[in-house]
């Protein structure tokens, strides 16, 4: 079995003109069509989210960034798109029931036409006939499993307690911003001491008490060796606690996607009710009818009974037949909720989380490393000067004694 393998590895940003700019996103990688590699517009992305969304009610799909009204080609915004893109993609090449659609597969990820987003845009939505038929083939394995009421109970306490979630990541998301400022503050006074307030003072103090020698002025001395060897600029913008808001935005979104999934289900359900409702309401126009009643609309039409009641009588076998599609989708998806998505939301939970610990792990460790061999330069420096001045301090003493 060949993986997918997908990376968004970098953008380019192009000005149209004085007011108008557009960024790229490279997306490379293979599949078991071969390589790829393509140049998309976030609107691109929005695109094919929105008609997948739209293809697969009731599924996962992964979730995008928000769009920004102003200024979405800011250097910020399109790093964090980037990340996010990432993310996005890589989820995507999870799941081979998107992955391997026409729209990802050979229109997303081959087709050079330049409006993608135009080619997804005018995809029609598909019909409950079209969802029944793909999902009793994608999802055969669990046609046969019942579904019981206290599973469909499940389902609404998933909902609950996905709500409940989405809170607090909300109150855990702030506090995360906070420290991230807080760190990002810490970096910024931290550089200006060391790279601005105590050269300074070493100019304007030190100085006048060493003679000018400028081997004494030690950060005038090694700074030039602290950004070249000792990776000074990673000390100073190292904030690792980032990767953790990173996280809780992810995970609100996939929160709003979960609800979405769960609301698409009651939205059909809904339709089932207007779809009752319809028939309810055609049977009785059928009934008068039969009872030689002709209705206003009919007489303006010019419709003999015979022809209304075929109409009509065509109308409700056509709604009956929506209604048991839509009735047996409805069954279907309640089995994927339950079974699939359910499990894959809290499995993928549980291994994001402990992917995101293992690496911060890590970033934290290399910091360490940065920072011990960073600070101990400094401290050997000055314990080197400190060495030098008590030496040349007791060379002093002993030449004023002797001439004594």
């Amino acid at each position: 079995m060949i993986q997918n393998v997908i990376d968004v590895v970098e953008f380019q940003t192009t000005t149209q003109s004085l007011f108008s700019k557009q960024t790229y996103y490279t997306i490379k990688g293979s599949d078991k069509e071969g390589n790829f590699e393509v140049h998309r517009r976030f609107k691109d992305f929005v695109a094919l989210r929105n008609l997948l969304a739209l293809q697969w009610p009731g599924c996962y799909v992964p979730s995008l960034p928000g769009k920004k009204l102003f200024n979405g080609n800011d250097a910020k915004t399109i790093n964090d798109r980037k990340k996010f893109l990432h993310a996005f993609c890589q989820k995507l090449s999870l799941l081979p029931h998107l992955f391997q659609t026409e729209e990802v597969s050979q229109i997303f990820l081959r087709s050079k036409d330049e409006k993608i987003y135009k080619k997804l845009e005018s995809i029609k939505s598909p019909s409950s006939q079209d969802l029944l038929a793909k999902y009793q083939n994608i999802f055969a394995d669990i046609l046969d499993v019942a579904i019981e009421a206290s599973t469909l109970k499940e389902i609404d306490n998933f909902a609950d307690q996905v709500r409940n979630y989405s809170i607090k990541l909300k109150n855990i998301k702030k506090i995360i911003k906070d420290s991230v400022q807080s760190g990002r503050n810490y970096n910024n006074c931290l550089e200006e001491i060391i790279k601005t307030r105590l050269i300074n003072f070493e100019n304007t103090f030190v100085s006048q008490f060493v003679n000018s020698d400028q081997s004494m002025l030690i950060f005038n001395r090694i700074k030039q060796e602290l950004v070249d060897t000792y990776q000074e600029k990673q000390v100073f913008t190292q904030n690792n606690i980032e990767i953790l808001l990173d996280l809780i935005r992810l995970e609100s979104k996939d929160c709003k996607i979960v609800l979405k999934q769960i609301n698409d289900k009651i939205n059909m359900e809904n339709k089932v009710k207007s779809l009752e409702n319809k028939i309810i309401e055609s049977e009785k126009q059928l009934e008068k009818l039969n009872q030689g009643k002709v209705s206003f609309k009919n007489l303006i039409k010019q419709k003999t009974p015979e022809n209304a009641k075929k109409e009509i009588e065509q109308d409700i076998a056509d709604t009956v037949k929506e209604l048991k599609q839509l009735s047996e989708l409805i069954v279907l998806i309640n089995k994927i909720l339950a079974l699939k998505e359910r499990i894959r939301y809290e499995n993928d939970k549980n291994q994001q989380f402990k992917e995101i610990i293992e690496v911060l792990q890590q970033m934290e460790l290399e910091s360490i490393k940065i920072e011990s061999q960073y600070w101990g330069f400094i401290l050997n420096e000055t314990n080197q000067l400190i060495t030098k001045t008590s030496y040349q301090q007791q060379q002093e003493i002993e030449c004023q004694t002797n001439v004594e």
